[in-house]
Formats: structure tokens, sequence, C-alpha cells
């Protein structure tokens, strides 16, 4: 029930957080010693039109490996922690440094944040953690 005495409910609250998920948040990463990295990623957030647009650029490419014969292990738990990782990656906006893998510095890319996300999860999950809520893209 509405109040009379209120003529409009401010939402501005709302634009400020869509407008940080567009410009993006810097994610720290922290090691196993529970200390920083010096590693620092920025993402989207998932309202973001980069959110929408990875979605859907994810969506093609589920149904393009459902239509193809040669794919038959489509929901495989392997399958789909690919597929969330490179959701994460297309939301990866950059790093700070280059990260060293395998003996390789990498330079940012989608490919390589794909290549980061799938060689260690713990920097997969410390950025899905902050990539996954709207909550990370609230000024405090």
């Amino acid at each position: 029930m509405a109040s009379k005495d209120i003529a409009f409910i401010d939402l501005s609250l709302l634009d400020e957080n869509l407008r940080l998920q567009e410009e993006g948040i810097s994610v720290e990463i922290i090691g196993p010693t529970n200390k920083p990295t010096g590693l620092v990623i920025d993402i989207y957030g998932p309202d973001s039109t980069r959110a929408a647009k990875a979605s859907a650029e994810l969506s093609r490419i589920i149904e393009q490996q459902a239509a193809s014969d040669s794919n038959l292990d489509n929901d495989s738990p392997e399958m789909l922690r690919n597929r969330q990782i490179l959701y994460l990656a297309k939301l990866t906006k950059g790093w700070n440094i280059p990260p060293m893998v395998d003996g390789e510095a990498l330079a940012f890319s989608e490919e390589n944040a794909v290549r980061l996300y799938t060689k260690y999860p713990i920097i997969e999950n410390q950025v899905r953690f902050k990539a996954d809520r709207r909550g990370s893209f609230i000024k405090g």
C-alpha cells in the first residue's frame, strides 16, 4: 500500500550501481597465504552491457555445441566449468601487471584470462565472487 505522503521513490542509488557496473571494479587477488599477490583484476558487473553481451555470446556457443554431432558430452562438469570460465573472461576488463603463467607473462586478452582462470582456480574464485554480486558494485 502506497503512502499518501510520498510522491515518488528515489532510485538514484540503483543508477549509481549500474554506472559502477559499466565502469567496472578492481579485485585485489589474495594468495594462499592470505596476503595480496600484487595482481589486481578489473571486472564489469553482472548487470553491465558487457555481461549481457557475454551471456548472448555464450548462448550462441552453447547452441552451436548442441547442434554439433561431434560433441555429445555437452553438459559434462568439465564443459560447464569451461563455459563459466569463458563467461568470467568476457567480464574481465584487464589487469594491472602481466601475470606469469607457465613461464610466460600474459598480456591481457580474453584468451589469456581463460588461461589464467583455468590454471588458477584460486584466482577464478575470487574474481567470480566479486563479479557475481551486485553488492560489489556499491560504493561504501
